[in-house]
């Protein structure tokens, strides 16, 4: 497989619905984590310790 036809399977694969719902899933996780991370460090020392909340 040349470049070409690479770039265009990786094209094909990329617009493909299921792969765009496989990303969404992966990003929500990636969210929630996030936020979790987040809420857990608000409730701890962190909160004093960091200007998390953008304030001085």
């Amino acid at each position: 497989m040349n470049e070409v036809e690479f770039d265009r399977a990786l094209s094909k694969f990329l617009d493909d619905d299921e792969c765009e719902q496989v990303s969404e899933a992966m990003f929500g996780l990636i969210r929630s984590a996030f936020t979790a991370g987040w809420r857990a460090a608000m409730g701890s020392d962190l909160k004093g310790i960091m200007n998390v909340e953008g304030r001085p």
